[in-house]
């Protein structure tokens, strides 16, 4: 169970996502930032991968460059008009599951509008930024981790008492019987 979960696109904001997912898991650590497809096995369904991860994080985080809204696919179709589009699939998976999902505007990106948004999508553009920044990084970056904790301390949790209980439910076996008294002496 990862707490964060990293949406980006790669031509859009690789380099930001990146630079970002290093700095949350030298904060955090390794096993709380989820980014990536790269490691769904073949032959899985990588929309059911990408909804199990994003079910159990804490927080989405939709990297969003200047490109984000109008990116295309090879046919020059929108691509956050498809609904098999892996940026659309995670963030309209945690929209639904009432999911925590920030915004994190890159290369002087913009809030989108909700006109701008297919329907299942349109919550985002009422949910609450954060903008990073080259010139102020690490400060930005800062104040992003600031407002990650309580979510990555709530799956934390949530991840101690699931441990807990199954430490708890460690089968007890019956004590080895005695042997029959035969009535010779011992």
């Amino acid at each position: 169970m990862r707490a964060i979960f990293i949406s980006y696109r790669r031509e859009d904001a690789e380099g930001q996502a990146g630079r970002l997912f290093d700095d949350l898991t030298a904060h955090f650590g390794e096993d709380a930032v989820f980014m990536d497809v790269a490691g769904i096995a073949a032959g899985r369904d990588f929309r059911r991968v990408i909804d199990e991860h994003v079910a159990s994080c804490g927080v989405l985080l939709a990297v969003i460059g200047k490109g984000w809204i109008d990116a295309t696919n090879e046919t020059g179709a929108r691509r956050l008009e498809d609904p098999a589009d892996f940026v659309r699939l995670e963030t309209v998976s945690a929209l639904k599951r009432d999911i925590p999902v920030i915004p994190v505007l890159v290369h002087g990106a913009r809030m989108p509008r909700p006109e701008q948004l297919p329907q299942d999508l349109t919550e985002l553009a009422y949910r609450n930024g954060v903008e990073l920044t080259h010139a102020h990084w690490e400060s930005d970056v800062q104040v992003l981790i600031k407002a990650l904790s309580p979510y990555v301390e709530s799956v934390q949790k949530k991840v101690g008492d699931v441990n807990r209980v199954a430490a708890n439910e460690v089968s007890v076996e019956p004590a080895p019987a005695t042997p029959a008294a035969s009535g010779a002496p011992s």
